[in-house]
């Protein structure tokens, strides 16, 4: 695979070969938009902890919910 990265006057461009993995390319330009949300978060780690902690505890009582039916 050839990637190449040129750089223009307010923007980056990245040329893929066409035969690049659609999924592929997907899960890099999510990685890339993770990394542009984060970047201006003001969020502790120990606030993420908490939110991460609290999904989980929801989606597992949906799961159960959902197992029991």
């Amino acid at each position: 695979m050839s990637i190449r990265i040129e750089r223009m006057d307010k923007n980056i461009k990245i040329v893929l070969p066409v035969d690049t993995d659609p999924i592929d390319l997907q899960n890099a330009l999510s990685y890339l938009k993770y990394t542009e949300i984060v970047q201006s978060s003001k969020a502790t780690q120990e606030d993420v902890e908490a939110l991460s902690k609290s999904v989980k505890s929801a989606m597992s009582k949906d799961i159960i919910q959902r197992l029991r039916q």
